[in-house]
């Protein structure tokens, strides 16, 4: 073979080789092989899918340490460690006492049977990690939370509710204690559930599921008390 025909041979090899890539690429973008960001979609459940009777919550009481609650809806939820700066969508849960999940990667559930932030309580909320054809989704940085880092509830009305992260675990999803996840607490707390663990591709659910909890904490340190007060 001459030299052209030499030339002629590699660039059809390379061309074969990128065209190669480029389906792979496409074939985990599009329907989410392996364990590549994006395998999350609309049926994945986002929080857990066995809750038999949600439970309201004790009567909500205003702490002696924070302003009366608001009952504004809630607007949005930002964790600037988690780069989480996103639209509160109102879920429930279905007739097979699944935890509905957001319809989409940007947007995070609070759920109607959990407290409304405020006014004591846990008031919970859940989005997906990842989800198909978008790659990481909104909750994606949940994992990166540590003990102290800073949560912030916004309602509607401007209120704006701050809570410091004190609880991060991972659970199996078909054994957590979803009532101690998701049931009363006996201060003003948020709840954020997101999916971990192995992606089941049969499925298309992920095996465990993050808990973050976090409590109030006032918006200000109060004034020091001046010496001999």
């Amino acid at each position: 073979m001459n030299r052209n025909g030499i030339s002629v041979a590699l660039m059809t090899v390379g061309t074969l080789m990128i065209a190669a890539a480029v389906a792979l690429f496409v074939a985990i973008y599009w329907f989410g092989v392996g364990e590549t960001p994006g395998n999350s979609s609309l049926a994945t459940i986002a929080g857990f899918g066995h809750i038999e009777t949600p439970t309201v919550g004790p009567t909500p009481t205003p702490s002696p340490l924070f302003p009366p609650g608001s009952n504004s809806p809630i607007a949005r939820i930002v964790v600037d460690k988690a780069k989480i700066d996103a639209q509160i969508v109102v879920k429930g849960v279905d007739d097979a006492g699944v935890m509905q999940a957001p319809d989409n990667a940007y947007d995070v559930a609070w759920y109607d049977f959990s407290a409304h932030p405020g006014f004591g309580g846990n008031a919970v909320f859940a989005a997906h990690v990842d989800y198909v054809h978008v790659g990481p989704a909104v909750f994606w940085n949940l994992k990166d939370l540590e003990a102290g880092d800073l949560i912030e509830i916004k309602l509607d009305d401007g209120s704006d509710y701050k809570y410091a992260v004190n609880f991060k675990q991972q659970f199996e999803a078909a054994d957590a204690p979803v009532d101690q996840i998701v049931g009363p607490t006996g201060k003003d707390s948020v709840t954020l559930i997101t999916c971990g663990g192995v992606f089941n591709s049969a499925t298309h659910q992920y095996d465990k599921r993050l808990v973050v909890r976090a409590d109030r904490i006032l918006d200000q340190k109060p004034p020091a008390l001046p010496p001999g007060a």
